[in-house]
């Protein structure tokens, strides 16, 4: 059964919501099997399960351990995790600023044993840090400041108990993207949103795990598309308007689309910052 209300629980950084409509209209009606190998928060699922006949089968995959806990948690846990995001959003929301900043870095410092304690802090840290970006260090260890928003919505218990029901039968991963793309077949759609190549030297988010996605697995991506167009699996790449990401894909020689949209992006810290910028939409020839 299609679920028309469904949308992303987690706050992205580089999310996909403003440009949901743009990228669903190139997103075949009819999929044997879906895949969002680098899913972040996972906005295009949810627009693939809104549909009125999604696909059968839908994967969903991320390097990150801590994002795909949560989405396994979210799924099979809805209940007791509920129950802890009320209790932290208790714990928060009747300080002042000073109290809930200090309630932000002791939560942040925490260190849980059990998987629903740590996903319900991973949402909460979501939920009231700095424009819901996910950053860590070289150790690992997630490292964005306190967002000082006046009213974040903590627990959104209506919609988490919406997703946890719609993500039933998706099967959830987290891992090498290549390793959940070994069985795709013709009929299949598979889209990719990897850390974006930054556009400019000031502009890199690329610390989303402690390994680092730059240049070279921008180009190991652009194989695995290779790969894929060779199976006759449609995909579609979503990626920063940037000329070294134009060129390794016009230097494929296929018939890839190269496309540009806009998009405005909210990680500056001041909204003069927040100017739209051109991002790519990258995809091989896509049967309707």
């Amino acid at each position: 059964m299609p679920q028309n209300d469904l949308q992303p629980f987690l706050k992205w950084a580089g999310g996909k919501r403003q440009l949901l409509q743009e990228i669903m209209m190139r997103v075949p009606e009819h999929i044997d099997s879906f895949y969002e190998p680098m899913c972040g928060a996972a906005a295009i699922t949810f627009g693939i399960l809104n549909r009125e006949n999604p696909p059968k089968k839908i994967v969903l995959n991320d390097l990150n351990s801590a994002l795909m806990e949560t989405f396994s948690v979210v799924r099979d846990q809805s209940d007791l995790l509920c129950d802890r995001l009320r209790i932290l959003e208790d714990s928060y929301l009747g300080l002042d600023e000073s109290g809930r900043s200090d309630r932000y870095y002791e939560e942040r410092d925490m260190e849980y044993s059990a998987s629903v304690d740590r996903v319900a802090q991973f949402i909460f840290l979501n939920r009231t840090c700095f424009n819901g970006l996910y950053r860590v260090n070289k150790k690992g260890r997630f490292n964005v400041p306190h967002g000082k928003y006046k009213n974040p919505r903590i627990l959104n218990e209506s919609l988490l108990r919406s997703v946890s029901k719609a993500l039933g039968n998706v099967e959830i991963y987290s891992g090498d993207y290549r390793s959940i793309l070994k069985d795709c077949h013709s009929g299949d759609f598979v889209y990719f949103d990897p850390p974006f190549e930054p556009i400019s030297s000031t502009s890199s988010f690329t610390g989303y795990t402690a390994e680092g996605f730059g240049r070279v697995q921008q180009l190991d991506l652009r194989a695995e598309c290779d790969r894929l167009d060779d199976r006759g699996v449609n995909f579609l790449v979503s990626n920063s308007g940037q000329d070294y990401i134009r060129g390794i894909y016009e230097g494929a020689f296929r018939s890839y689309t190269i496309e540009e949209v806009s998009a405005k992006r909210s990680i500056n810290a001041t909204g003069s910052g927040r100017t739209p910028v051109t991002e790519l939409l990258i995809s091989n020839p896509v049967t309707k």
